[in-house]
């Protein structure tokens, strides 16, 4: 008898290409329900990739109830998480998974960008200091309670192809954010970094 019903009618992920490709961060689901937070820190240095997405799961819920969580919702909660950071940001990799996305609603989000750019006022004395303090809330933001796991990771990806500079200009650092800000708003037509410096009234050379 198939222990978990959800995953045992499940199909292995397949991605179109070499499985010797597998997702970015590989066959394995990066951070645990918000019900097992206490354990990020173990299943972090504990998880290694599974040869399939089925095993990744499986990996992850095993690891949970040999740490006393378990339940229908924790399953579905880690289905879910593999979803999402797998398969939303581009159904087209995955075949035999269903896979709808809505835009999440992040409440934080509007205001977190806008205190953004006006940190970077024609004042600030080290951009260097504030965009690197932007990037680390935005980060922790993303990854919170309020967050989103697939937008914690379509950010991170982001961050990792276009890093922080090490020592911008304050017109360096204003158009690398909104450059960020553009990548990262999904379904979403770019705002031209003009827009953005006579809103928050920044002087341009």
């Amino acid at each position: 008898m198939c222990a978990i019903p959800l995953l045992c009618g499940m199909p292995d992920f397949v991605l179109r290409g070499s499985l010797t490709e597998p997702p970015e961060g590989g066959w394995r689901i990066r951070t645990v329900p918000p019900e097992a937070a206490h354990l990020q820190d173990d299943w972090t240095a504990a998880a290694v990739p599974a040869n399939n997405a089925k095993d990744a799961w499986w990996a992850l819920l095993t690891f949970l109830a040999d740490n006393g969580v378990k339940g229908s919702g924790i399953t579905e909660n880690v289905v879910r998480r593999g979803k999402d950071q797998w398969c939303s940001g581009d159904p087209r990799r995955c075949r035999g998974i269903h896979v709808t996305f809505k835009a999440p609603n992040l409440p934080w989000a509007k205001k977190a960008w806008e205190d953004a750019n006006i940190s970077l006022a024609d004042d600030v004395a080290s951009p260097a200091t504030v965009l690197r303090n932007i990037v680390g809330t935005l980060t922790i933001l993303i990854n919170g309670p309020e967050g989103c796991p697939r937008c914690a990771n379509h950010w991170a990806t982001h961050l990792s192809l276009h890093p922080v500079p090490d020592s911008p200009t304050l017109e360096e650092a204003r158009h690398w954010l909104v450059d960020m800000h553009n990548l990262t708003r999904e379904g979403k037509l770019p705002t031209p970094y003009a827009e953005v410096a006579k809103k928050f009234n920044w002087t341009t050379p």
